[in-house]
């Protein structure tokens, strides 16, 4: 079977009139509206996990200018007669998106989001002509439609459009709000900050408050930010974050949705790999999996660029810059939270309390604040079904371990020079054991003196961080042999492969005693098996022991 997999595609018409591959998430659509139906609800998930296309999937059905029975022909919704019957383009609708809402000052960001508010309102200019449109109402309409509204009349802008389409409709809106909390996301760090949450929230405040106009307001968002401002109506807001079970499995790819799509694919056989690297999420009691990362990976096979060799890719990686922005933000920063990542590395859990309702600007306040907020966007996920005080947290998945990897990388670079780790990745591949000895000791001088207590996994951090940093395939815990390895360093494109076994000494006069055990354990346990078995024509092994900032290596 061939399909056609497009990753580009956010907006539910144009995907379904174009015949792109879809997986049906319809359902969600029937939930909401006959089964949990709320006045105002917060879908919170990461990037890349099909928010948008959800809010234009609910623009599409209720719309009341469409004609959307043909592009939701075929798909699970049709299945509810009720629901089609009441709601399907029987609703006004106003759909705004935030993301595009920038600026370097709050000016800027005004003038952004005046523009965005205008280019809504042109599109439904035919309200001008109501004879049940007020003269006043008219007129406010035309000076935002021109940009030339104040900022009162400008903040106020949809809750004059929803006014304005009741009384041309005589039926209550839909008000539906893309990436609400992209501008506050951009702003964070900056003065602009505190203006553009104040003005995001009284937007909100119009709509989301008791309003006769309004039949629901629907939002989609990484967090929920806005809680408790001063602004009552976004208090009224029903978040189904993450954590919530309720709604879980309705946003993003299911264990099932992806088999699905593999084997309409014809690529079956990748499953055990796509769920290795791109699953592990728990929203709720669901196991979720990014459907970015699954139709890049997909398409990549399909067209022929995937690479056997180099393996799967994280697609994931930058494709926020807020998210970048919190993870770099308290690295060496925050109490323990170099051994907090040493800890996820080797895929054990950390314990924290999830705070569902942080706002940017609290994040890096404490060591908890930041790691609820990397649940939140996606970097950590829950390791537990059910909620609990304190939540046990961990990476879901290989493709954010390479994230996570990454940014050590880029940390300790900004405190090292970089000749140092091109002369220890010279001197290993040389066998030159003096030369990658003394550069090893250059790098542990540079760069541990915040670690309170140095642990193996210390060294195994960063040794994984610089390797990454290189672009070489780093296996991390491999199962190998009769054991896993600490570190496989691959080079494909040269067929070699280097296999480090790091020990940690007590102290300098135990440095020789750890550098036997790791050398030995990687002949005992066979730890080159899985490098003969794919063929690496140079293979190097070495055991490396660290104590405080002192190493030794030896050749295997």
């Amino acid at each position: 079977m061939k399909i056609n997999i497009s990753k580009s595609y956010d907006n539910f018409r144009m995907l379904r009139e174009d015949g792109a591959y879809y997986v049906d998430k319809t359902a969600i659509i029937k939930k909401y509206l006959e089964d949990h139906f709320d006045s105002a609800v917060l879908f919170a998930r990461p990037r890349r996990f099909g928010k948008t296309l959800t809010m234009t999937m609910f623009r599409d059905f209720l719309d009341i200018r469409q004609d959307s029975r043909d592009i939701f022909e075929g798909l699970e919704i049709m299945k509810y007669s009720s629901v089609v019957d009441e709601y399907m383009n029987k609703y006004p609708v106003v759909f705004i998106s935030l993301k595009e809402i920038y600026g370097e000052n709050i000016s800027d960001i005004e003038d952004s989001f005046k523009l965005v508010v205008s280019q809504i309102c042109k599109t439904m200019e035919f309200l001008l002509e109501s004879d049940n449109i007020g003269d006043s109402d008219k007129k406010i309409f035309k000076s935002i439609i021109n940009q030339e509204a104040n900022r009162a009349n400008t903040i106020a802008a949809l809750d004059l459009l929803v006014r304005m389409l009741k009384n041309y409709y005589d039926k209550r809106v839909f008000v539906i709000i893309d990436e609400y909390d992209v501008p506050m996301a951009k702003t964070l760090g900056t003065e602009a900050y505190e203006p553009t949450r104040d003005m995001i929230a009284h937007m909100l405040s119009y709509v989301c408050k008791t309003n006769d106009n309004v039949k629901a307001v629907i939002l989609s968002g990484c967090l929920f930010t806005v809680k408790n401002s001063t602004y009552t109506g976004v208090n009224n807001i029903i978040p189904h974050t993450v954590l919530s079970p309720l709604f879980a499995g309705d946003i993003g790819f299911t264990n099932e949705d992806v088999k699905k799509l593999l084997e309409d694919a014809n690529i079956s056989d990748k499953y055990e790999l796509v769920k290795e690297w791109y699953n592990g999420y728990l929203f709720g009691r669901e196991e979720m999996y990014c459907p970015w990362d699954v139709l890049n990976f997909v398409s990549s096979v399909i067209d022929g660029t995937y690479s056997e060799a180099m393996g799967p890719k994280s697609y994931w990686v930058n494709t926020s810059e807020t998210a970048i922005t919190i993870l770099r933000g308290f690295l060496g920063k925050v109490p323990n939270v170099m051994e907090d990542f040493e800890t996820l590395l080797a895929g054990e859990c950390i314990y924290y309390t999830v705070n569902e309702n942080l706002p940017y600007h609290r994040m890096h306040e404490n060591g908890a604040n930041i790691w609820s907020a990397l649940v939140e966007t996606g970097y950590l996920t829950k390791a537990v079904k059910e909620e609990m005080p304190r939540m046990p947290l961990r990476i879901p998945n290989k493709e954010i371990k390479e994230v996570f990897r990454q940014e050590v990388k880029t940390f300790f670079e900004d405190k090292i020079e970089n000749q140092f780790v091109d002369d220890l990745d010279k001197a290993l591949w040389n066998k030159d054991i003096a030369a990658a000895e003394t550069s090893l000791n250059q790098i542990l001088e540079a760069t541990l003196s915040f670690y309170h207590e140095y642990h193996e996994y210390s060294y195994h951090l960063l040794l994984d961080g610089f390797f990454t940093g290189l672009e070489y395939r780093v296996l991390s815990e491999q199962e190998t042999g009769y054991g896993r390895s600490d570190l496989i360093i691959l080079d494909p494109a040269r067929s070699r492969s280097m296999i480090l076994e790091i020990k940690h000494a007590k102290d300098d006069n135990e440095l020789e005693t750890a550098l036997e055990e790791a050398a030995s354990q990687i002949i005992d346990k066979k730890y080159d098996s899985i490098l003969k078995y794919q063929d690496y024509k140079t293979i190097v092994r070495y055991g490396v022991s660290c104590s405080g900032k002192k190493a030794k290596i030896k050749l295997v």
